[in-house]
């Protein structure tokens, strides 16, 4: 049986896999069959329902409540099997957590003899290469230096040109020798790019280390549930995550006075888009060395945004 390609897409918390993903779904040929395995931290899967919602030809195998890299690698062992038997697909695609590492997956999936591993893309929202508080965190920087390639999101909305090459001689500095492709390419190297590296170089996170940097306890994921009929101002919700830099990301489905949209916050940017009708109001905050008295005060100020 021929190996079936595996693509690793990483990235840090808002860089844009999920969107990357739809467009290469959108973009393949319609014949192929790909699977998609998308991790999130948490048990409410904002990013594979908005995969699932998009008709795309291909199959979702979500994965929440833990990272495949440690405590849900059982459930991701299981997804691979269940892709390999199925005999369907030609290719597969994995959306590690954006607070996840990748050197345990590589390495199950190395272990795997129907698999081959296809270099690592790494995407890198350009805005946070300016701010140096990112840099210090140890899982934003394994994600590059283990990636070999490297995409830059968001350069669309940024005015200065100048800028943009600014920030990317930083990056440069910050992370030299690594290889950076435009984003118009993503498609073409999952297609064309298919050179296995042969080095084994993998660095496995000691997760029993007294270095609790490195561990999934310095994040923290709380889920805000309203009923059907609550109504949310999207502006007064973008005023409180900016409101609080211990957020990293926020997603999520609300309804407004008018219809129901997907909030999108990330430390570079943030937009709503219209989406289906849901059963319930949810708003998923991951947060840095979040508290339990910084959710109460966090719960308190979403109530603030509901509408009367």
């Amino acid at each position: 049986m021929e190996k079936i390609p595996v693509n690793i897409i990483t990235g840090f918390l808002g860089a844009g896999k999920t969107t990357a993903i739809i467009q290469l779904l959108n973009q393949k040929t319609s014949v192929e069959q790909w699977a998609v395995i998308i991790n999130e931290f948490g048990k409410i899967s904002i990013d594979s329902q908005t995969l699932k919602s998009s008709n795309l030809n291909g199959n979702v195998y979500d994965i929440s409540g833990g990272c495949i890299c440690c405590s849900a690698k059982g459930y991701f062992n299981e997804n691979l099997t269940e892709i390999v038997n199925s005999g369907k697909y030609s290719r597969i695609i994995i959306e590690p957590s954006g607070i996840g590492g990748i050197d345990m997956v590589s390495e199950i999936v190395d272990s795997n003899t129907n698999l081959i591993l296809m270099p690592k893309i790494c995407l890198v929202d350009i805005h946070l290469v300016d701010i140096a508080r990112i840099h210090k965190l140890p899982i934003y920087r394994i994600q590059i230096i283990k990636s070999e390639i490297i995409i830059f999101t968001k350069c669309d909305l940024i005015q200065d040109k100048l800028f943009e090459v600014e920030l990317k001689r930083k990056f440069n500095e910050l992370y030299p020798g690594k290889e950076i492709r435009e984003y118009s390419t993503i498609s073409t190297l999952l297609n064309g790019y298919n050179v296995v590296l042969q080095s084994k170089n993998h660095f496995r996170l000691d997760t029993t280390s007294a270095n609790k940097e490195f561990e999934d306890s310095n994040y923290q994921k709380k889920i805000f549930v309203f009923d059907f009929e609550t109504t949310f101002d999207p502006e007064k919700l973008t005023g409180i995550f900016n409101k609080y830099p211990e957020i990293l990301r926020a997603k999520g489905h609300i309804r407004t006075k008018n219809n129901w949209l997907l909030i999108n916050y990330t430390l570079s940017y943030s937009n709503y888009e219209r989406c289906d009708i849901k059963e319930q109001n949810e708003i998923v905050a991951i947060t840095e060395n979040g508290h339990d008295y910084f959710f109460e005060q966090l719960n308190e100020e979403i109530h603030n945004a509901i509408t009367k």
